[in-house]
């Protein structure tokens, strides 16, 4: 099994809480360091963000490690100063697939700084169709999310922190971070992701730093509670 980069959780968790200007932006971003890049495992992730009315978007993405992801997310104007987001995300990979359902709050505090919270659930099923007919391998998992984004000129820096756990499910495999991770069923992680980007015309730079502090999860190389620094380098181009 290889790994998902959980939408990578640089560039969509940015692309999920935050409309574009433009109608279209894509986007190409290269694991540098993580787990999964010491092992050998560098993956490359593309996508793009299509808006499709002016509060609705779809993203699209997929990465060369056999994981492919489409969402819909669509923002709505509670105020001058608030906004609701709601996002929702299928997933599949070679041996399962997941689903998302986001909601997203955010409080504008001036015009180059805001903060946010939310809350997800996400369903991860292993497929073992081909072993066991009637065998429920699904996780059930609740995430916490908080932040915020500050813009310097032509420069912003965005703090996401999540929040994961899940209680009682049954044994099966989750997607987080850059890595597929093998669960009985309960367990907690926090994930904290730095992502420093900047505008130049239509082009996008970014680099994103992400601690994964896990529990009670082996990962696709065995380790136990392993924690995981990943570092990504991409860049997003708008039309």
């Amino acid at each position: 099994m290889k790994k998902l980069s959980v939408l990578s959780a640089s560039i969509a968790a940015l692309l999920s809480t935050t409309a574009i200007a433009a109608p279209v932006e894509v986007y190409l971003e290269q694991n540098v360091a993580s787990n999964a890049a010491d092992n050998g495992d560098y993956a490359t992730e593309a996508g793009a963000t299509i808006q499709t009315s002016e509060n609705g978007y779809v993203n699209i993405a997929f990465d060369d490690q056999g994981w492919l992801a489409a969402g819909y997310g669509h923002d709505f104007h509670l105020s001058d100063q608030v906004e609701l987001n709601l996002y929702g995300e299928l997933g599949k990979w070679d041996t399962g697939s997941d689903a998302l359902a986001e909601a997203v709050v955010t409080f504008n505090v001036s015009d180059n700084f805001n903060v946010f919270g939310g809350y997800a659930y996400k369903r991860s099923e292993l497929d073992v169709s081909n072993l066991i007919s009637d065998a429920d391998y699904g996780i059930n998992s609740n995430q916490f999310i908080a932040g915020s984004s500050l813009t310097f000129g032509m420069v912003s820096l965005d703090y996401t922190y999540t929040h994961e756990n899940s209680d009682g499910s049954s044994a099966g495999i989750v997607h987080i971070g850059n890595q597929y991770y093998a669960t009985n069923g309960d367990y907690h992680t926090n994930q904290h992701e730095v992502v420093l980007s900047a505008e130049m015309d239509n082009w996008r730079p970014y680099v994103s730093y992400t601690y994964l502090n896990t529990s009670d999860l082996v990962s696709e190389y065995s380790n136990v509670g392993e924690n995981d620094n990943i570092v990504t380098l991409g860049v997003a181009y708008q039309f």
